[in-house]
């Protein structure tokens, strides 16, 4: 227990060092503009800026019921996210009942799912977030948080650590809306697509567009 308060305690401090100081560009936020409730969805191995950047806006975020997750959880907490836990291996259905719940009570909800994590494959999207979407009808918002210079660890997906004093491009790609009559599969690769898109222009930290 104590070793996990300290490990949180740790992250958290490098997490905000690491990105708190960086010179940001956003790119796409008139999609958003007019916009009140969505999913929020972006690559697991670039959450920590997606952490960072929405800090204390009232988000909710869904995160995994492994011992990691646990640790994840605490630091969300101190940027100010409200947590939902559950992914598509375990305790996903209930975080799924309580997310729909959720959106049902929270006219103005605002909820962020990474849809590769918590175990990959990277960058291919689960369906989790557009059931959810679809559901709720609530649109999902594709986002991309990347840094010019970064650490990269390798396991299931590359993740990314921002070196302090980076570039960072925040780019919201437009908001993916689905009838209750979508196709699952059609769904899911319509956002895995968006997600590519943006992330493409997110890297290009040398260009002024």
């Amino acid at each position: 227990m104590i070793k996990d308060f300290i490990k949180t305690k740790l992250l958290h401090l490098i997490i905000f060092i690491s990105y708190r100081f960086n010179r940001t560009k956003v790119i796409g936020k008139k999609n958003i503009k007019n916009i009140d409730s969505f999913v929020l969805v972006s690559w697991h191995g670039k959450c920590l800026g997606v952490m960072e950047h929405f800090r204390h806006k009232n988000y909710h975020v869904l995160i995994s019921q492994s011992s990691d997750g646990n640790i994840i959880s605490d630091i969300s907490k101190k940027f100010g996210y409200k947590i939902f836990r559950g992914s598509s291996n375990r305790g996903g259905k209930k975080a799924m009942e309580k997310m729909y719940e959720f959106f049902e009570l929270n006219p103005l909800g605002k909820l962020v799912i990474t849809p590769d994590g918590p175990t990959g494959p990277e960058h291919k999207v689960k369906p989790g977030a557009f059931l959810l979407s679809r559901q709720s009808k609530r649109p999902v918002v594709p986002v991309i948080v990347d840094v010019k210079n970064s650490w990269k660890f390798k396991n299931w997906h590359t993740f990314h650590l921002s070196k302090p004093f980076s570039k960072m491009r925040v780019v919201f790609g437009k908001p993916l809306y689905f009838d209750k009559d979508e196709n699952i599969e059609e769904g899911t690769k319509s956002i895995e697509n968006a997600l590519h898109k943006i992330d493409q222009i997110a890297t290009k930290h040398d260009y002024h567009s």
